[in-house]
Order: structure tokens, then C-alpha cells, then sequence
């Protein structure tokens, strides 16, 4: 039987902040894209691809001074968070998409693609972005 290990502090800050950054995000998307979708008229795709690239700025700074504290260049790491985010952005079209072919509402698609999305996004920020 393996002994159970406690997280460290500095695993434990970085969770919060990523849920407060992540949150942040996440918050804005999901009010762009409902906004983009039941208020403009967009069909769910191009509603979630949008909301999805508008925060790349306040999330970006977010992650990179808050979560993970990372001393990386900017330069270095403000095209590897873009890229991340259209990937995600393509990855959370796709998830509506599927969403919509399922009847699923758009506001429980953008909510479940939304989650998908932040959790990829978190383990690729550790290990890609702003390495640990």
C-alpha cells in the first residue's frame, strides 16, 4: 500500500490561482459565447471558437504572473498560450458541434466543453507554457 502524500503549499496555491485565473476565463467565455449565440444569433461553433480566443490577454497574464509564477520570456511564452488557445478553441468547437448534433442546449454544451477545455489547458500550462 502506497502512503497517501499531502500537497505541497506551492501545489495548493497553484491550484487556487488556476481556478481563480481559470475561472476568470472560463466566466467570460461562457457569458461570449451565450452572449454570442442566444443574444447575436450565432450558431454554437462559431459562438464557442470566439469566446474562447476573446480572453487569451487577461488569461494569459492571469496564468502566467498568479498561477504559475513563471519567469519565462513573454516572448517565449505568449505564442505558446495563443497556440494552446486556438488549439482549445478547435477543441471546444468540436465539443459543440457534437453538442448541437446531440440536441444537447448550447448553454450545457459550452458549460461541459468549457471544463473539458480547462483541464487540458491546465496540464498543457505545466508542462508546455510555463513549465514547472
Amino acid at each position: 500500500m502506497l502512503p497517501i502524500q499531502r500537497p505541497s503549499e506551492a501545489r495548493i496555491r497553484r491550484l487556487l490561482y488556476f481556478l481563480l485565473a481559470g475561472g476568470t476565463g472560463f466566466a467570460l467565455y461562457f457569458v461570449a459565447s451565450n452572449t454570442l449565440h442566444y443574444a447575436a444569433g450565432l450558431d454554437e461553433v462559431p459562438s464557442a471558437i470566439v469566446g474562447t480566443l476573446l480572453p487569451i490577454i487577461p488569461t494569459f497574464w492571469m496564468q502566467r504572473s498568479l498561477t504559475f509564477r513563471s519567469a519565462a520570456p513573454q516572448r517565449r511564452s505568449l505564442p505558446r498560450y495563443a497556440m494552446l488557445q486556438v488549439g482549445n478553441s478547435l477543441l471546444i468547437g468540436g465539443l459543440s458541434a457534437l453538442g448541437a448534433e446531440l440536441a444537447f442546449p448550447a448553454v450545457v454544451t459550452f458549460c461541459l466543453a468549457g471544463v473539458i477545455g480547462t483541464v487540458i489547458s491546465y496540464i498543457v500550462q505545466a508542462k508546455i507554457v510555463f513549465p514547472i
